[in-house]
């Protein structure tokens, strides 16, 4: 083959395909600059965490949440306000998704990044006597909210050309038996990480979850100062929400667009080599 043939197959392959460079690493309190983040679930104790995490990295971040009096205390401790802003956003209501989603880009006028971190417990759990009532209640929010409201942000994605990221706080509770309606819903969720990971990287949107194990938030009756032991996994302590966004904050950024589908457990081994 002479050189001005393989000058025209370098050309003719070059055209069929987009070449892509190998990304440099990018220092961490750059890395999500210029990117807008929507925190659902935001203003719990892990939410919040993430939301500090990405602002320190020159992200954008808007918080949401049922309660907006909690949503405009949490953004109090933020020094740059022009970074952070709330919006009420219930998750279960899945006649106002398309609406709030709306509402959400219109804020910082895209979306890069979507976290899930709406959930919720049931209390003095009796596999026995749950109603389903109960069920429904845990299932509506965490899981088939998650679902309609991920859809609605994939759209807008796909639709814009945006190659997001989107991340699914899932729990360590989702690796082991389940017959709670938060254990079902957590095994949901990391099945439909994988699927909705599947269906979206053709466009460029990455998605991954995230599964702490018990953490020290005001959700389990923790407060800042507050004991962390717990027979909870073999580290014998709780898992630092801060611990959880470092991780949020990598799989989010250009560090982690080789980590696809994947629900990275930070539990100190539940749901990994300690099933219960």
């Amino acid at each position: 083959m002479g050189l001005k043939s393989i000058i025209k197959k370098i050309i003719a392959v070059s055209k069929e395909r987009e070449i892509i460079a190998v990304p440099h690493t990018v220092e961490e309190a750059e890395i999500l600059s210029g990117k807008v983040a929507v925190i659902l679930g935001g203003s719990g104790g892990i939410g919040i965490a993430i939301a500090r995490s990405f602002v320190e990295s020159r992200c954008k971040v808007i918080i949401c949440g049922t309660n907006e009096n909690k949503l405009k205390k949490c953004i109090e401790e933020f020094a740059e306000k022009d970074k952070i802003k709330h919006m009420v956003f219930n998750v279960a209501d899945i006649d106002q998704v398309k609406e709030k989603v709306a509402e959400a880009i219109s804020i910082f006028g895209k979306i890069d990044i979507v976290v899930n971190s709406a959930g919720v417990h049931t209390d003095n759990v009796d596999f026995f006597n749950m109603n389903p009532e109960e069920y429904d209640r845990v299932l509506n929010i965490n899981l088939k909210g998650v679902y309609f409201v991920c859809q609605e942000f994939g759209k807008y994605m796909v639709n814009n050309k945006v190659k997001g990221h989107i991340l699914l706080v899932s729990s360590s509770r989702g690796s082991e038996p389940a017959w709670s309606p938060y254990g079902v819903s957590k095994w949901g969720l990391n099945g439909i990480t994988k699927g909705f990971a599947q269906m979206l990287l053709p466009y460029g949107i990455i998605v991954n979850g995230i599964a702490p194990g018990s953490t020290a938030t005001e959700l389990i009756g923790v407060k800042g100062g507050d004991d962390i032991y717990t027979t909870e996994n073999r580290v014998n302590r709780l898992i630092m929400p801060d611990e959880v966004a470092n991780i949020a904050k990598m799989l989010v950024s250009s560090t982690g667009d080789m980590i696809i589908g994947e629900t990275i457990h930070i539990s100190g081994g539940r749901g990994i080599i300690d099933i219960r």
